[in-house]
């Protein structure tokens, strides 16, 4: 290929990979639909905030490994998922915990964590923070807890298995 025509074609892909007003508008139009159609869940914001707040720790990140989720939205939106159960994983501990509704619309959580032993549980709620001691097996309870976004810390304690040394921190969740 001559230089001219290189020149040219180089020319031709420019024009064509820049947008104008007329595509700036169809994909307004685009974005507008997807919010009709598929709207962003209310909560997701403050989840991703909550997330970022846990920045400040040195901490080890658990993963999740499984989870029921129980859906709630309305017939062809997207709905938004609430934990029932969920489990995650982390190189030193894995951590399950179960989500039931109480009658007065606040939520009991339960949860296990392996190895067990006297870890510290620190639950932070939109802002706050709940506490519970694990038992020896790594048993640990919250009790009326509001429903919104969670995220679980473990602490180690002097009493808790060595290989854990820093806490343990689960990504955030919306009960």
């Amino acid at each position: 290929m001559s230089d001219q025509n290189r020149s040219a074609a180089e020319g031709d892909d420019r024009r064509r990979s820049q947008m104008d007003q007329r595509d700036l508008d169809i994909l307004g139009d685009l974005v507008d639909v997807y919010d009709a159609l598929d709207p962003m869940p209310p909560m997701l914001p403050e989840v991703v905030l909550f997330g970022l707040e846990i920045s400040d720790l040195d901490a080890e990140i658990a993963r999740l490994v499984d989870s029921e989720m129980s859906l709630a939205g309305a017939s062809g939106t997207r709905s938004v998922e609430h934990a029932k159960r969920v489990t995650f994983s982390s190189d030193n501990l894995t951590v399950m915990i179960s989500v039931q509704a109480q009658p007065d619309n606040a939520l009991r959580l339960d949860g296990w964590a392996a190895p067990g032993g006297r870890l510290h549980a620190e639950l932070r709620i939109d802002g706050a923070t709940m506490t519970a001691e694990c038992d020896e097996t790594g048993r640990f309870v919250f009790e009326s807890v509001p429903s919104g976004s969670v995220q679980l810390v473990l602490h180690p304690t002097d009493d808790s298995d060595p290989t854990i040394r820093i806490p343990v921190v689960t990504p955030a969740l919306h009960l």
